[in-house]
């Protein structure tokens, strides 16, 4: 018989705080195809060492496709996408998705306006010093 002294509870299963406030709610990943319209219309193409670049596809852009009729009215979701290209091998090296960030930053925005510098000016004129 094992020698106890005391017995603890087990702990209470709590839900992670993220997902309380909804700030990493579940994004649709991106596909193969969208990664190769990423590498075919980019117009941002940012040099990285070893012969890398970083390309990603403008809000602008993605409109003047739309308009053109070569991407679908949904396909917003490219601006999220950043693909490393290696130009050496032929291949992506890495595919970083931001719209994640994207949410929360728009979620949050209201809440960073209230730190905002204007927010904490005065309507009072300022007083001469006397």
């Amino acid at each position: 018989m094992p020698n106890v002294s005391q017995f603890r509870r087990p702990r209470p299963v709590r839900q992670e705080p993220l997902f309380l406030f909804d700030a990493r709610r579940p994004v649709r990943n991106a596909t193969a195809d969208m990664i190769e319209q990423v590498i075919t219309h980019a117009d941002e193409h940012t040099p990285l060492a070893n012969g890398r670049r970083r390309l990603r596809v403008s809000h602008a852009m993605i409109e003047q496709l739309q308009l053109q009729g070569r991407l679908a009215y949904g396909d917003y979701r490219l601006a999220d996408l950043t693909v490393v290209w290696d130009e050496a091998q032929g291949e992506v090296v890495q595919v970083r998705d931001d719209a994640r960030v994207r949410d929360a930053a728009s979620r949050w925005a209201e809440w960073d306006a209230l730190w905002d510098e204007e927010s904490y000016s005065s309507d009072e004129a300022p007083r001469a010093a006397a």
